[in-house]
């Protein structure tokens, strides 16, 4: 998406890459080198885009990984888009969401002047329904200025009725003493039921990749993804050229039409010279029709590497 725009409005995207050795986590040395590869062909960057928990990775990012993307910001003078729409969505045991909101303003200076828009949704957490088409931006030590354009916009594109109703309901849920306790307790039970469901899918979709052959996948921490590194052999990638398409485009189009399962080209999503990727879901539901998905896939996988070794 981001990307999408960017091109969009005729500006260029400077991509930078995730260490999946170490859960999808950051080196700020790969962030460095992306920027100044960039710089010497004379692009500025402005914007700093930061997924987390990650999609389509599923990593959250600790306290002090955060502090390092915001003290890299301030260094090349970038502005950070926070893009945290799966907040709720923490499924890793002792970890926790950390916003960079919440972050900057316990930096010192000048750190804590770093200015950061911050992303959240009604299709993502526990309400997760995109029709509604909700969601809001915080400006923290954005220019009065900027605020204003981002103003203007909000008047242009503004919520639909129902849209707004809900992300109310999502920022101001109901809370004892001000609405019935049985509402209240109607409210939480639905919320933790979603997000034990998820979490429960999320680890069944670590679980099933990673018994798979030739798959590797890091855990599901968060949000409702998985990235997968696929292994082709010497027969995959014959065939793929033979075909002129990308190995994981073959393997995706295969997959779906030998199990109904759709499957996301990881190259769509940038990922690391000579690796290969797929993103799956941990949306499907019910339980039992996920876990059905995933023997399914299980079988072609086996097939698809057996058939072109």
């Amino acid at each position: 998406m981001y990307s999408a725009v960017i091109t969009l409005q005729g500006g260029t995207a400077v991509p930078y890459f995730l260490d999946e050795d170490n859960a999808w986590q950051i080196k700020i040395s790969d962030l460095e080198s992306s920027i100044s590869e960039y710089k010497q062909k004379g692009i500025k960057p402005k914007l700093l885009v930061v997924i987390n928990p990650g999609n389509p990775t599923g990593q959250i990012f600790s306290d002090k990984t955060i502090q390092e993307f915001i003290k890299f910001a301030h260094k090349h003078n970038l502005t950070i888009i926070a893009d945290e729409v799966y907040q709720q969505n923490i499924f890793k045991k002792g970890a926790e969401f950390h916003s960079f909101r919440k972050v900057v303003t316990h930096m010192p200076e000048p750190y804590n002047k770093v200015q950061i828009l911050s992303l959240n949704s009604i299709s993502k957490g526990y309400t997760g329904d995109c029709g509604f088409r909700g969601g809001y931006v915080e400006a923290v030590n954005v220019d009065k200025k900027v605020w204003e354009e981002l103003t203007k916009i909000k008047d242009v594109f503004n919520l639909p009725t129902i849209g707004g109703i809900a992300l109310d309901l999502a920022v101001n849920p109901p809370k004892k003493g001000r609405e019935a306790d049985e509402t209240v307790e109607q409210f939480e039970k639905e919320k933790q039921d979603i997000l034990s469901s998820l979490k429960r899918r999320a680890e069944m979709c670590t679980d099933y990749l990673n018994k798979m052959d030739n798959l590797k996948s890091n855990p599901v921490d968060g949000a409702m993804y998985a990235f997968p590194q696929i292994f082709f052999g010497k027969g995959a990638l014959k065939e793929a050229e033979r075909r002129q398409v990308h190995p994981e485009l073959m393997y995706c189009m295969e997959a779906l039409e030998k199990t109904g399962v759709v499957t996301v080209p990881g190259n769509g999503f940038g990922e690391r010279p000579d690796t290969y990727h797929f993103r799956t879901t941990t949306l499907v539901l019910p339980e039992p029709l996920l876990h059905e998905a995933f023997k399914r896939f299980h079988d072609f996988n086996k097939w698809f590497h057996q058939e072109y070794k």
